[in-house]
This record gives C-alpha cells, structure tokens and sequence, in this order.
C-alpha cells in the first residue's frame, strides 16, 4: 500500500511507503490527496468522457501519408466521390478549409477533424468503415 501526495509546486504525484520508511522525504511542499483524487490519478480511465475516449482509440491508429490515403480510397472507389463532394461543399469558408487540408497535408491522422468531416460527413461512411479503410491503407 503507498499513501499518495501532490507536489504544490509542480503539480507532480508522487507515492511513498505506507510504512513510514519515507515519510523524511514529505515536506511542506507536498499534500495528502484524498481517496477521491488517489482513485482519479490511478483509475484516469474511469473518469473519462466518451468523447475522451473516442479521441484516445483513434489516437491509436497510425498516420497516414497522401499516398496512402488516397490510393485507399482509390481502391474503395471513394477517391473521385471524395474530390466531387469537397467541390459541392456551400459554405465558401469550409470549401477552402477541408480542399486546403485535403490537398496540401502531408501526413493525415485519424482523429484529425477535417479527416473525419471528409469521410463521415461527405462520404458517409460510419465508424467501422473508415477503421477498416484506415487499417488498409495503413499496408499500402
């Protein structure tokens, strides 16, 4: 068992002995933390959105480079639906953006916004779908 305080100064968690062998090394500086924000700081996990969480899983997939992508999409005959629907974007502002995104990034990643506008929004593909497209490409 440790008995957990947080340095007042750099916000750092630090763990020490629940014996009292290390009870030299607990200054002023540092704070009891309470079973509270212990289980928060060992337990981070639980205490996350699902909009957290969906941001983490796709912060798991690998980046991926303009070839890639677009030989994915070639492949998946996604890429000229992609390039026609970008052109039929209304709103001038996000036309620019999302063609700007498209043409000129070097490296794409999945949970980039503009990545998941062009394949959700203009392409409707669902979650599984652009996983799997991601997953391909990734090989190519």
């Amino acid at each position: 068992m440790m008995k957990y305080y947080r340095n007042l100064e750099t916000q750092k968690v630090h763990a020490f002995e629940a014996d009292g062998s290390q009870d030299f090394l607990i200054t002023s500086k540092f704070k009891k933390m309470s079973d509270d924000e212990i289980d928060r700081h060992i337990n981070a996990e639980k205490y996350l959105s699902a909009e957290e969480r969906e941001r983490i899983r796709l912060d798991q997939f690998g980046a991926l480079d303009r070839r890639q992508l677009k030989l994915a999409l070639l492949e998946n005959d996604l890429l000229t639906m992609l390039e026609t629907a970008i052109q039929a974007i209304d709103d001038p502002k996000l036309k620019m953006r999302i063609q700007i995104e498209y043409a000129e990034s070097e490296k794409f990643y999945r949970s980039d916004e503009a990545v998941i506008y062009m394949l959700h929004e203009l392409l409707s593909l669902t979650t599984k779908q652009i996983d799997e497209l991601w997953g391909y490409a990734l090989t190519l």
